[in-house]
């Protein structure tokens, strides 16, 4: 991005709400030193930016103060896209006839030569996305029921059983080529994630529904919540960093192994076992003893299942 670029996009989010410099910089990958001297040139051509100070200041506009976003340059238009065929891509994604028009009034905004330009970038660049059997019906009724904070009745297939509960959607998204709910279960009284393709029915909650008071969720890394703590074999790093969620939380060691260390609550354990387990030698697990105990019930009925 050049700096007359950065420099309109910075009036835009300052139209937005007030930002602080060092937010900004982080916004554009600069330094702060940049920023700084950014907003002094946009004083000097008359852009009035009010410099406030204390807690909560940062750079603000007047609130009367507005300018008419530029034209998209062709990388621009190129990301918008990209990000847009991609979500296509999906088994089932939100909004089906809203991202048909939107896909022509992008293309219809492009001049033909830019357009032409982005099309050959789009031939050569794509974000991976899993091709998924499982459609999952619900996904608008989920969204809107998170945007509205709406009770809901489901009836859910997990991996063992059927079952029925009133959840309260709280957040949606993809990973993997699935879907996923995390909601508040009333039932069990805690958080959950479903896997939307996994939901048979949605309903309204009957009208003699009355849910109580959430409790506060306790975070996921919270630290009464157990540690795990595991040492990798190189192969096991190359493993492990491919899972969104722990990838992160690897240390890598100067020959190729790796120490992984995280917290999870204590209902995730029976998972994680079937996950350590399936690295085999790839991975040891170290703590917590549950979880130690777990993987070595799984070897065991694995080592049962297989002997003759």
């Amino acid at each position: 991005m050049n700096r007359i670029d950065r420099m309109t996009a910075i009036v835009l989010l300052l139209q937005e709400r007030p930002r602080t410099a060092s937010a900004i910089a982080r916004q554009f990958e600069v330094s702060r030193r940049t920023i700084l001297r950014d907003v002094q040139a946009l004083c000097e051509i008359g852009v009035p930016i009010v410099a406030r100070e204390g807690v909560g200041g940062g750079y603000a506009l007047p609130l009367d103060y507005t300018i008419s976003p530029p034209q998209l340059n062709p990388r621009e238009s190129f990301l918008l896209l990209l990000a847009l065929e991609t979500i296509t891509r999906l088994s089932d994604a939100p909004f089906a006839a809203e991202r048909s028009t939107l896909l022509a009034k992008l293309r219809a905004l492009l001049p033909p030569q830019q357009l032409a330009e982005v099309e050959n970038l789009l031939g050569s660049v794509a974000i991976d996305t899993p091709q998924r059997h499982q459609r999952a019906p619900w996904l608008d009724r989920m969204i809107a029921a998170a945007q509205a904070r709406q009770w809901l009745r489901i009836e859910y297939q997990s991996a063992t059983r059927l079952s029925v509960m009133h959840i309260l959607p709280l957040h949606i998204s993809t990973q993997e080529g699935f879907w996923y709910c995390r909601a508040f279960a009333h039932e069990p009284a805690e958080e959950r994630t479903f896997r939307i393709d996994r939901i048979r029915t949605v309903a309204s909650p009957e009208l003699s529904f009355t849910p109580g008071p959430m409790p506060t969720a306790t975070p996921y890394t919270h630290p009464s919540h157990p540690e795990v703590q595991a040492t990798l074999t190189a192969r096991g790093v190359a493993l492990v960093e491919s899972e969104p969620h722990l990838g992160q939380h690897i240390e890598r060691l100067p020959n190729g192994d790796g120490r992984l260390c995280f917290r999870c609550p204590p209902a995730e354990l029976a998972w994680y076992a079937r996950y350590f387990a399936s690295l085999g030698a790839e991975a040891q697990v170290l703590e917590p003893p549950d979880l130690r105990i777990a993987i070595a019930r799984h070897a065991r009925q694995l080592l049962a299942q297989y002997s003759e």
